[in-house]
């Protein structure tokens, strides 16, 4: 990006306020950095400078300088504040996650090519995390197998879950800054550094009692010295002191599981992609062939969402797999299923029931006796909110997360708590101050608002979602909320045919909507149909009113939710 020449637009030395700014978002984007680490890379007693700059391609850019050395770069398509130039790296070497590459290949680098798969180092074989848990244009460094000191610096071109998926080719890389381009040409800059070369060691920290033993360099020994400890806190063992890594592992299962979780430290994202290859498999075990094509989207909701056991909850952002894609490319190459895409949507046409997994996987929980299908088929439905960037500076300081869900009445609560503890209110007038006023996007002439435009501007910041639950399984969707769609088409030989689209959003199985709708003696199917997401069902003739009658009483569809009654055939006089 920066190899030919560019023209520097603006070059201003930054006052107090804005070396201020500067340093909290250094902050932002970096939170790894101490206080004292981000006063070391901005002094009080150097010259900062912030440049605008247009590069040769057309891009706008700013460079941030300490004492004419470039530290940190902007660039207007990276979806992160600031990156740091190769000189911040010398001094912060794991400030980004890093990709090592052959010594020679930089000079391919600094000629303007991107690194790709074929030239990455890996350490140890090739595995579904062997590139990292990244996601796409994630900022990251490129180092060489004999220098850590950075080389140059870039966004990675694709997930890590995509580029193992790729079989290891393609771009990995696409670089922004090199050594040796045009901003290590702007001044008089240090010389690279030599930095020992990282050694992927696997350790397990233990904390001793006397605490005078130091990590141990291998995996064996670090897990004789979890056996020791494990042995201090009166836990049974019945093998002798020789004992090797196969004894070690089976001894560690039989371990009760709180003194387990009491004794290691517990992974959240580990214990989230257990629950959720646990719900998958036993959402696979219940899925008859008969249902099969299934989308993916409805296989998540209907199928894996219920499967989840009481009390623990789903989130895939949540695990290393990040996107229900990458997890069903995962499962897909262990032979658990097998998945197509068709106009851009996936969908399972064939699950392996004698795969491995299937076979050894032990449910955990106790069946619960079915409910009757009036019961087990009444959705109810109510509007939530999802916790957006907007408002996140405010209901973080609740526990909140962006992303979470929360009814109105939990959003009325955090809302009514900051003003009361921001002494903003008046009665039933609201004060506005700054931070309000950029989360509600106020005009600077307006300093009050009523209680109630208040909190409902605020509410209007997040996200509508709509919470349908179907005997204690909760399904979201965001944004509007589709009706169930009955519309009559005119078939061949000018024969009638009803057709019910989108009852999956609301758990309604259309094989089982399909069987009951045989029972006026009409044929039903489940097709696909152009222009339409997701299939819909099939019934000869104008059913409209059996139709309507069967979602309303037997499955308790609630008549706002449908759509298409106006369709039914008219009463003859």
């Amino acid at each position: 990006m920066f190899l030919k020449p560019f023209k520097v637009k603006s070059n201003n030395q930054l006052k107090g306020t804005e070396r201020k700014k500067l340093c909290e978002d250094i902050n932002a984007a970096f939170p790894s950095l101490t206080e004292n680490e981000i006063q070391n890379l901005i002094p009080k007693k150097e010259a900062i400078s912030s440049m605008k700059i247009l590069t040769h391609s057309g891009e706008v850019s700013k460079l941030f300088c300490v004492a004419k050395v470039p530290m940190f770069f902007q660039v207007d398509r990276t979806p992160v504040l600031l990156l740091p130039t190769i000189y911040t790296l010398w001094e912060h070497p794991d400030l980004l996650n890093s990709f090592k590459t052959h010594s020679g290949v930089v000079s391919k680098l600094a000629s303007g090519a991107n690194l790709m798969l074929p030239g990455v180092i890996l350490d140890g074989p090739v595995n579904f995390h062997s590139y990292g848990k990244l996601a796409k244009n994630t900022p990251v460094s490129i180092i060489t197998d004999d220098n850590r000191a950075a080389v140059a610096v870039g966004l990675t071109a694709h997930s890590s879950e995509d580029m193992y998926m790729t079989g290891g080719r393609g771009k990995c890389v696409d670089v922004l800054h090199v050594i040796g381009d045009m901003i290590c040409q702007f001044s008089k800059p240090p010389v690279r550094p030599q930095l020992d070369p990282i050694i992927n060691v696997e350790q397990i920290e233990v904390n001793t009692d006397n605490d005078t033993q130091s990590a141990n360099d291998n995996t064996e020994e670090s897990i004789e010295g979890i056996e020791k400890d494990v042995n201090s806190i009166n836990i049974k063992n019945n093998d002798d002191d020789n004992t090797n890594d196969e004894n070690v592992e089976m001894e560690n299962n039989s371990y009760t599981l709180d003194t387990v979780e009491n004794f290691m430290p517990v992974d959240p994202v580990k214990k989230m992609d257990e629950l959720l290859e646990y719900c998958f498999l036993k959402a696979c075990k219940g899925i008859k062939k008969e249902e099969l094509p299934l989308l993916s989207s409805n296989f998540f909701k209907n199928h894996l969402i219920s499967a989840c056991p009481p009390g623990q909850v789903i989130d895939i952002k949540k695990s290393s797999y990040k996107k229900s894609s990458v997890f069903l490319g995962y499962m897909k190459s262990k032979g658990v299923i097998d998945t197509t895409i068709l106009k851009g949507v996936e969908s399972i046409i064939y699950i392996q029931g004698e795969n491995p997994l299937l076979k050894e996987l032990i449910i955990m929980e106790e069946k619960v006796a079915e409910k009757s299908v009036e019961s087990s088929n009444a959705p109810v439905v109510s509007d939530c909110y999802k916790v957006t960037a907007d408002v996140i500076p405010i209901l973080s300081k609740y526990g909140y997360e962006k992303g979470d869900i929360m009814k109105r009445p939990e959003i009325r609560k955090c809302f009514f708590d900051y003003v009361k503890k921001e002494n903003l209110q008046d009665g039933k007038i609201l004060k506005i101050n700054p931070q309000l006023a950029g989360i509600l996007r106020t005009k600077e002439s307006v300093i009050t608002l009523t209680m109630e435009d208040g909190i409902n501007k605020f509410i209007g910041r997040m996200t509508l979602t709509h919470e349908i639950t179907i005997a204690g399984t909760k399904i979201f969707h965001t944004g509007k909320l589709e009706p169930i769609d009955i519309t009559v088409a005119t078939r061949s030989y000018g024969k009638k045919a009803t057709l019910v689209n989108n009852l999956e959003t609301f758990g309604i199985k259309l094989d089982e909507f399909s069987r009951e709708c045989q029972g006026i003696g009409a044929s039903a199917t489940v097709t696909e149909v152009p222009g339409k997401k997701s299939p819909s069902v099939l019934v000869q003739g104008n059913q409209v009113l059996y139709v309507y009658k069967l979602l309303t009483e037997k499955y308790r569809i609630n008549k706002n939710y449908i759509r298409g009654l106006e369709f039914a055939p008219k009463k003859r006089k």
